[in-house]
């Protein structure tokens, strides 16, 4: 079998025999590459979150959600990303933080998205991978709810986050993957989109009430489309 193709971060297997048809092989998770990929969803997060909160004028007490990102995830993954060959992206993370005014800001964060992006290229990560990360993405969510039933403003709104963009994980692995892959994540796309449309606005002022466990259904969801692969 050859190497294979990849777009949008997802390996597509490929063989020359029978016509070039692609041929999908069972690959074994890398918790390695699942975790870069995780800590890349959460510098997605505080991406989001910081565009939210600059357009809508939202207001964050713990500062510029465009900080988080160096202060929080890339540390993790710095090592290995470097050791996966893929550009430093810390350079951009510091031009972000530093941008004033809203055309610099947006500039920034369009270079840290795209090299964000083009660091899952480079991660040259399977299916399964994919689903794991965004599955131990959404795990992480539910973590930061409390088991009470109502969470504090700041906690949703890092939950709700990692939610949004977890989401959009799986239509990436939809447009690119491999026909398994494809199919597993339409699979659990819908109730994803329930729990989303179940989530309260992120703009509150007092603690929100939400039901862990929806979360964690959601959860279980995913790792059964992962091992379905």
């Amino acid at each position: 079998m050859s190497s294979g193709t990849f777009a949008g971060g997802v390996v597509v297997p490929s063989n020359a025999d029978a016509g070039g048809a692609g041929i999908v092989q069972p690959i074994a998770v890398s918790d390695e590459t699942v975790d870069l990929l995780a800590g890349l969803i959460g510098i997605e997060r505080d991406m989001m979150l910081g565009q939210l909160f600059l357009q809508d004028g939202l207001t964050s007490t713990e500062g510029s959600h465009f900080t988080h990102p160096r202060r929080d995830n890339f540390p993790l993954i710095k090592d290995g990303l470097a050791n996966a060959g893929v550009a430093d992206l810390e350079p951009l993370l510091i031009a972000l933080e530093g941008a004033s005014g809203r055309e610099a800001v947006n500039a920034a964060y369009i270079d840290v998205l795209s090299a964000v992006q083009q660091a899952k290229v480079m991660l040259q990560p399977t299916g399964q991978d994919f689903l794991a990360a965004v599955k131990n993405t959404a795990a992480e969510a539910g973590e930061m709810l409390d088991p009470s039933g109502t969470t504090d403003v700041v906690s949703f709104q890092e939950c709700w986050g990692l939610l949004m963009v977890a989401r959009n994980q799986l239509d990436e692995l939809i447009m690119t993957g491999d026909p398994a892959s494809k199919k597993a994540a339409q699979g659990v796309a819908l109730a994803f989109d329930d729990v989303v449309l179940s989530l309260p606005d992120p703009n509150a002022k007092a603690p929100v009430a939400f039901d862990p466990a929806i979360v964690q259904g959601l959860v279980s969801a995913l790792e059964q489309a992962a091992t379905a692969i």
